[in-house]
């Protein structure tokens, strides 16, 4: 079968990184806190990262352990402040700090273009709310040029959970043997998609050790690699 269809990761994927964007943006809340409230930035920080792990706890695999509103609203009613009033404007401290970091990956652009004059379909599946990955996908050029965004929102269930893959097949009007999916969390990307029989492509941009697993799949090391051979497959 050809291919017809190939599915990205967003975070760390098309973009870098997301880890260092989420170190800024606790940054900005610290700063943000103390200008607002007066309170100690470190502790507000400390908060928003304990209710964020209390959900994941609570949650876990499900979409709301992405909610920066619900991380926000823990924290502030954690030191006696208005959650209704101020869990929001949080929210957009937060978000706003992390996409003024993203750095598009070499490579994702020229890719995507020339996908779409070939005919196939593409996809972001990604854990996360739609409405957050709608705008980074805006901000980094790449509204036009996506077919489908798949949220675990949307999908009710974070990958590696089949739901969102099944998802973006029927999106794409595939089989699995006719996609492959993009991305950096071996397990989340990798094992999630080939598990239902889509095709996996881990960039290990990271370096990490190769896991111990007997399931065929592509390794690569930065974005224009994927890039190249997710070409030969056209």
């Amino acid at each position: 079968m050809g291919l017809k269809a190939v599915f990205f990761d967003l975070d760390d994927t098309l973009y870098t990184s997301f880890q260092a964007c989420d170190a800024y943006a606790y940054e900005r809340l610290a700063a943000w806190a103390e200008d607002e409230f007066g309170v100690s930035g470190a502790a507000f920080a400390d908060a928003y990262r304990t209710n964020r792990h209390r959900l994941g706890r609570q949650q876990p695999g499900m979409p709301p352990v992405h909610d920066r509103v619900l991380f926000a609203q823990g924290a502030l009613e954690r030191m006696g402040l208005n959650a209704i009033r101020y869990a929001r404007k949080a929210h957009r401290v937060y978000w706003d700090a992390v996409i003024s970091q993203m750095e598009l990956r070499p490579g994702v652009t020229a890719l995507l273009d020339d996908l779409k004059q070939a005919g196939v379909r593409t996809a972001v599946c990604t854990d996360m709310l739609a409405d957050i990955q709608m705008e980074k996908l805006e901000y980094l050029g790449l509204a036009d040029r996506i077919t489908y965004l798949v949220s675990s929102e949307e999908a009710g269930m974070d990958k590696p959970g089949a739901p969102i893959f099944w998802l973006a097949l029927a999106k794409c009007g595939c089989l699995p043997g006719e996609a492959v999916m993009v991305g950096d969390n071996f397990r989340h990307d990798v094992q999630g998609a080939t598990d239902v029989g889509i095709g996996g492509v881990w960039l290990n941009w990271t370096h990490l050790p190769r896991p111990e697993d007997s399931r065929a799949y592509t390794e690569v090391h930065d974005f224009e690699q994927a890039a190249d051979y997710i070409r030969t497959l056209l």
